[in-house]
């Protein structure tokens, strides 16, 4: 490209941060060369960053297109380390291969998708598989608002008028309703005792997640199934196979209390990105994603101390008569680079206010 370096250095960091239109009307480039350049970028970081292995592992998912695509997060630091083209268990086997230092990672957390769990038990075998209690408390809420639905649809006008904000409200925990609040739901459930009924079973599961340990979470699950009646099951029916078919790692969330705290955020970025970027290829939000430097959560940590001789300073040696050398050593403290991802919260941040877009 005939331009100067500094100017083609700021188009590339630019066209990460801003659609490559934008970027080439400024500049007076073709949208082709900011493309080329932004691909050149890409390429370049891609061989020099390194995301540091994380000990606990998130395997999350975000649909681009209408198609899912795995997401690779550090929990402890609330990053994003890669993204998959598909979430297909050959895909993220190869990924997994690929990692640097695997004995680093002691536990993943994920949903409850079978290739996620194959993959990771096939190369990671050793790692402690945890479903993050988000998914499974999410199947509560939606086993609600599946009854909530069914009953409105057999209601008139006036008694859906009945049910305002019910959504809202049926999906909020018990304790966080406000008195008012608190009324009608009291008042749905004595009207709509279904939509009542379902409500208490979300409550009672929740509940579940309140326990000490997997003891006593075990027991009240069986509580929680044995006030499971045949009216409620078709509501419940897809949460009640989900425990069944991953108990042990649901249950290994009380011996590894891990879970995707960045939920909320990650949801923005989701909502952002599938708006925006939908004139774009995978590849390229990938590389949007992963590659803004300024979207990185860096740390460093001392490596080691290592003494050097810094100068000869003359001493005089009265026995000897004459003067001789004493070599000086001074501390010389050197530090160890640590890139642990994409910050989450950032992305976020970034995307809301504009400062990161994917509009063509």
């Amino acid at each position: 490209y005939k331009m100067t370096e500094r100017l083609a250095e700021y188009v590339k960091k630019q066209s990460v941060l801003r659609p490559y239109a934008h970027v080439a009307k400024e500049v007076g480039l073709s949208d082709a060369t900011v493309y080329g350049l932004f691909i050149d970028y890409k390429q370049e970081t891609e061989d020099k960053v390194k995301f540091a292995t994380p000990k606990i592992m998130g395997i999350d998912e975000i649909h681009l297109a209408k198609q899912p695509r795995c997401v690779i997060t550090n929990i402890e630091e609330r990053t994003i380390i890669e993204m998959l083209r598909d979430r297909n268990k050959p895909t993220v086997i190869k990924y997994l291969k690929g990692i640097k230092e695997p004995h680093i990672i002691l536990r993943v957390t994920m949903d409850m998708w079978k290739p996620y769990r194959d993959a990771v038990k096939e190369v990671l075998p050793n790692a402690k598989i945890i479903i993050d209690k988000f998914h499974v408390v999410r199947m509560a809420n939606n086993a609600v608002e599946k009854c909530r639905k069914e009953i409105r649809s057999s209601l008139t006008a006036n008694q859906r008028r009945d049910l305002k904000n019910d959504r809202f409200l049926l999906l909020k925990r018990e304790h966080q309703l406000k008195p008012r609040e608190k009324l009608l739901v009291s008042h749905w459930k004595v009207n709509y005792p279904n939509l009542g009924k379902a409500y208490e079973l979300k409550e009672t599961f929740y509940a579940i997640y309140e326990a000490k340990d997997d003891d006593e979470a075990f027991n009240r699950y069986e509580a929680w199934e044995s006030g499971l009646t045949e009216d409620m099951r078709p509501y419940f029916n897809e949460l009640h196979r989900a425990v069944s078919n991953w108990h042990k790692e649901i249950f290994s969330y009380f011996h590894y209390p891990a879970t995707n705290a960045y939920t909320e955020s990650m949801n923005s970025v989701i909502r952002h990105i599938d708006r925006m970027g939908r004139s774009y290829g995978f590849e390229s939000i990938r590389a949007k994603v992963l590659f803004a430097s300024n979207l990185h959560s860096i740390t460093k940590k001392p490596k080691f101390n290592k003494r050097h001789s810094s100068m000869m300073e003359p001493t005089f040696d009265r026995s000897m008569g004459y003067s001789t050398a004493k070599t000086l050593y001074q501390q010389k403290q050197e530090y160890e680079v640590i890139n642990y991802g994409v910050s989450i919260d950032k992305l976020a941040e970034m995307l809301e206010s504009g400062k990161l877009q994917f509009d063509v």
